[in-house]
């Protein structure tokens, strides 16, 4: 885990002895669609509960909707859901297609400056993921498409994911944990605290400012009373989430699913003569036209399936009684964890 090769052993784990592994003493890891909803999805007769050793709070200590307990989790997706709902996106679908006209239009500029060079697609798809999310949870871009360069803040948080791998496995050691805040490098601690200062200071001012858009703490706080509403610092926290989970993942899911259409010109034929066929003007694209591409909306699947962002498992922990997954008891003491990661070599699914 320190390393972050931990996918890479734990698929060969699988590979070597099959389905469902003992990667612990006290960790099961399963690579069968089938777990997926007895670990994670809701079932009437037990309830597998999120592992609290695998969840690092915030520098303010308060968890965000990842980390929260059942009851607060249950609060903020029941806030959150408006702001991520259809109708919501429906709303919002000026503001995506103002960045991807954008991205567009860089991507035309250098190629038309230099034909023959490469174009660096990560860096130009995490500039136009950072820049959408920024502008819908602070209600202002950090202009890296623009500019073509990455935001300091936006360096941090490679950091940040490192040091959370690292303070999750001081957690595993109680006697090493309870020094462990002495043992941390400073560097990254500091880009830490930054990443989410820079976050909360950034909601602090959305907050401050009336404006008229349909952005995220707008769809939120046009639900706080009734929903039960968020406390200043579960604002801070989940921002920051959303800073972290809504960029870099989604860029990097882009970035594999464009790796592998070029590395299948076949099937890259197939999805733009869907696109060209569905759209013959760039104006005629939409959300809900896009929706209806059977084609495009398997190739992104694909792309989730064999190059996922997270290709590590969130283990949960079953109650006192234990619980049942594919037919086998797993005691109270044994945490179960299903790995996308895995599904590349087990599963049969193809375009």
């Amino acid at each position: 885990m320190l390393t972050g090769q931990i996918h890479i052993w734990h698929a060969n784990l699988h590979a070597q002895y099959g389905p469902v592994v003992r990667i612990g003493p006290d960790a099961l890891s399963y690579a069968q669609a089938e777990a997926w909803k007895e670990i994670y999805g809701f079932r009437k007769d037990v309830k597998l509960s999120k592992d609290p050793l695998a969840y690092v709070a915030p520098p303010n200590g308060v968890f965000n909707m990842l980390g929260a307990n059942d009851e607060n989790h249950t609060r903020f997706r029941r806030i959150f859901s408006h702001a991520f709902s259809d109708k919501a996106l429906k709303q919002q679908e000026p503001l995506f297609m103002q960045y991807l006209d954008l991205l567009v239009r860089k991507l035309s500029e250098k190629i038309e400056a230099q034909p023959e060079k490469a174009i660096d697609m990560v860096s130009m798809l995490n500039f136009t993921t950072f820049d959408i999310m920024a502008d819908l949870t602070f209600g202002a871009p950090l202009g890296m498409l623009a500019s073509s360069e990455y935001h300091p803040w936006v360096s941090t948080t490679s950091a940040m994911l490192k040091l959370a791998a690292i303070m999750r496995v001081l957690r595993y050691f109680p006697p090493i944990s309870a020094v462990g805040k002495y043992l941390l490098p400073k560097s990254l601690l500091e880009k830490r605290l930054a990443h989410f200062k820079f976050a909360s200071e950034q909601v602090d001012a959305r907050l401050s400012r009336k404006l008229d858009r349909p952005d995220i703490w707008n769809l939120v706080l046009s639900k706080e009373e009734e929903e039960g509403g968020l406390s200043l610092e579960e604002m801070h926290s989940n921002a920051s989430l959303f800073m972290g989970a809504g960029t870099e993942t989604t860029a990097t899911e882009l970035s594999g699913t464009l790796y592998y259409l070029m590395k299948n010109p076949d099937k890259m034929a197939i999805l733009v003569d869907e696109v060209r066929s569905a759209f013959p003007n760039e104006e005629d694209i939409s959300m809900e036209k896009l929706a209806q591409l059977k084609y495009l909306h398997a190739c992104l699947e694909e792309g989730l399936r064999i190059y996922p962002p997270v290709p590590i498992g969130l283990p949960r922990v079953p109650p006192k009684e234990g619980a049942m997954i594919l037919g086998e008891y797993i005691p109270p003491n044994v945490r179960p964890r299903f790995v996308n990661h895995f599904l590349r070599s087990f599963c049969s699914k193809k375009i």
